[in-house]
This record gives C-alpha cells, sequence and structure tokens, in this order.
C-alpha cells in the first residue's frame, strides 16, 4: 500500500483513532509511550523529531516530561496532524519554551506534514528521533531507516516502538486469535472503519523477526544496536545510535 494511500486510511479515523488505540491494547499503550521517553532520557535543548507522529502522543509525552525539548511531529495525514494541534492547543502545561517573563515562546513544539522518506530536514538536525507504530507502515523499511540516521546529529539516538509477535508460546496462543480475529472487529466498531483494523493485524502478522530489524538498523549505519519486549513482547522497543 502507498503511504498516500495509508494517510488516507488513518484519515478516516483520526477523530477516533486514540479511544481505539486505548481501548485494543487495554490501555497499555500510554505505558509504552512513557517507557519510550525513559529510554531515550531527553536533556533540555536537544532536538526531536517523531517521525509518523500521527495524532501527537508521542511528542506530548516527551514535551510533559521535558519541556525545554524543541520537538517536531511529522506525519502524512492532515487530519491527524490536526487533532494532534488541538491536543497542544489547550493543553494546560506549557509544551513550548519560556521567556523571560514565563510567556509562551512559539515553535519548540510543532507538527508539520510531510513523508518519512523523504524528511523535509536538513542532515544533522536532531539529537533524537522516534518512530511509534509507523516503522510497518513504510513501504521502504531501509530508506525511512537511513533518512532518520541522515537528520540525525553524530552521537544522536533513535528508538523505534513497534508491534511485535510474542515469542513465548503461551503468549502467542492467546495473542494470535485476539489480533486475527477480535482486534479488526472491535477497532472497526470503535472507529467507524474496519478497514485500517485489517491493515493492522496484516502489518504486524508481516512484519520482520527482530533480529532482521537489528540488521536494517546496523545497515543504515545505526551502532550500537539493541531491543526489548514490553509486556510479554506484544510490542518491541528498539534502539540505536548515529557513531560521532
Amino acid at each position: 500500500m502507498r503511504p498516500e494511500e495509508i494517510a488516507r486510511m488513518f484519515s478516516r479515523i483520526a477523530r477516533r483513532y486514540d479511544l481505539a488505540n486505548h481501548v485494543l491494547s487495554l490501555n497499555r499503550d500510554r505505558a509504552w509511550r512513557r517507557e519510550l521517553v525513559r529510554e531515550a532520557d531527553p536533556k533540555p535543548g536537544e532536538r526531536l523529531l517523531d517521525v509518523c507522529t500521527g495524532t501527537g502522543d508521542i511528542a506530548l509525552e516527551f514535551a510533559r516530561t521535558c519541556p525545554d525539548l524543541e520537538i517536531v511531529g511529522l506525519d502524512l495525514s492532515e487530519e491527524m496532524l490536526r487533532v494532534a494541534r488541538e491536543k497542544v492547543h489547550p493543553h494546560p502545561r506549557p509544551l513550548s519554551l519560556r521567556g523571560e517573563r514565563g510567556e509562551r515562546a512559539e515553535g519548540s513544539i510543532q507538527f508539520v506534514r510531510g513523508n518519512a522518506l523523504e524528511l523535509p530536514f536538513a542532515q544533522d538536525s536532531f539529537e533524537i528521533v522516534t518512530i511509534a507504530f509507523g516503522l510497518r507502515n513504510l513501504p521502504d523499511r531501509v530508506q525511512g531507516l537511513r533518512e532518520i540516521y541522515r537528520v540525525l546529529s553524530p552521537g544522536g539516538r533513535v528508538f523505534i516502538l513497534e508491534f511485535s509477535v510474542p515469542q513465548h508460546v503461551l503468549v502467542r496462543l492467546i495473542y494470535l486469535p485476539y489480533l486475527r480475529y477480535i482486534l479488526p472487529r472491535v477497532g472497526g466498531v470503535l472507529s467507524g472503519s474496519r478497514t485500517p483494523y485489517e491493515y493492522l493485524r496484516d502489518s504486524i502478522l508481516d512484519f520482520p523477526e527482530r533480529a532482521q530489524i537489528l540488521e536494517e538498523l546496523s545497515e543504515a549505519g545505526f551502532h550500537p544496536v539493541g531491543y526489548r519486549d514490553l509486556t510479554f513482547g506484544i510490542a518491541t522497543l528498539y534502539r540505536g545510535k548515529k557513531p560521532w
């Protein structure tokens, strides 16, 4: 499926996307995002790019944790970005850098439309790049990882959160029937469209094994690389570093 087709598909469910995610993951998606932020360990003044940001939850979690980050969220779906921007505007805690009198300084959190395979940023632009549940949507993962490598500054870190098929046999016996039969139906009821959740099911089942993702990270230039499973291997957090 082409990136534009995927963007249109998710645009149709943008308003119900967060609700469906919370219900279908039994609210574990919130914990996974917090774990990604803890692993990234952001520092004040660093620049962060969240690729395939969707409705902006990863970017917002970073902003809550470290308000002095400069954050850009990028996605191909304008409808998803519209929801993300609406989340930022009424947020009770400042999400941007503060001026001398504590006023809001525009620009420290920004959502932009763009293609993950052709990132509209200069080389060495960010200290951290994240992508959550978006790598499997890229028609060319290797190109996507190369683009992330390009825009990271030397010493920069990439963190990738993705759904996985659990490795433990007993967990698989429970998870796979849920993924194949229950998730598409419940997702369709919650969002009003079953197609994105059938796509989600298929993309999870087709996603490569963990070792292959590590190999692709290494081939893109990252070193060292690693991963750890979350929630019995339903999700996996990958990491890599751009050498100095």
